[in-house]
């Protein structure tokens, strides 16, 4: 009986063999690419505004062309890759540790998704600029201010006569 499993076993891994292919072809991930995926793991960070590509993105966005793989500028050697990634900052996070966040996506992002070795991540900060508040910001601050010019008396008057 042990003999039959041991034999089924050697069946069982001998057909699984066949069925993988030696080689099937190459696999190759464009350039532009991986500029994307490194892009859109920096901007995931909490504390990033946005990626700063430099003039040429500049007048892109003027034009009305938004570029994907804006603010990554990427080198190979084989199959290591060398990233650096340009940023602006919100207004009051802590620099470094935003930085290296960005860091840690990025290499993670790029090795998971397409099997290259990303060898370094450079973060240039470009800029800090505060962030553009939400609608929904807008909003409360809109009603905090009513609720500050009302007194107290105001507004429990106000409760009592709606009833």
């Amino acid at each position: 009986m042990d003999e039959e499993k041991v034999q089924m076993n050697k069946n069982t891994a001998d057909d699984e063999q066949q069925d993988v292919p030696e080689e099937v072809g190459d696999i190759r991930v464009a350039d532009e690419v991986i500029s994307i995926v490194a892009s859109l793991a920096a901007q995931e960070v909490p504390g990033v505004l946005s990626m700063s590509g430099g003039i040429t993105d500049g007048i892109n966005h003027f034009l009305g062309k938004e570029n994907a793989s804006k603010g990554v500028r990427l080198s190979f050697e084989g199959k290591l890759v060398n990233a650096s990634v340009f940023v602006n900052i919100e207004y009051g996070t802590c620099i470094p540790e935003v930085a290296l966040e960005i860091q840690e996506k990025v290499k993670d992002a790029i090795e998971k998704m397409t099997g290259y070795e990303v060898q370094f991540v450079d973060v240039h900060v470009q800029g800090v600029a505060k962030r553009e508040k939400t609608d929904f910001e807008k909003v409360a601050e809109e009603i905090k201010a009513e609720i500050n010019e009302e007194s107290a008396e105001d507004r429990h008057k106000k409760f009592f006569e709606e009833d």
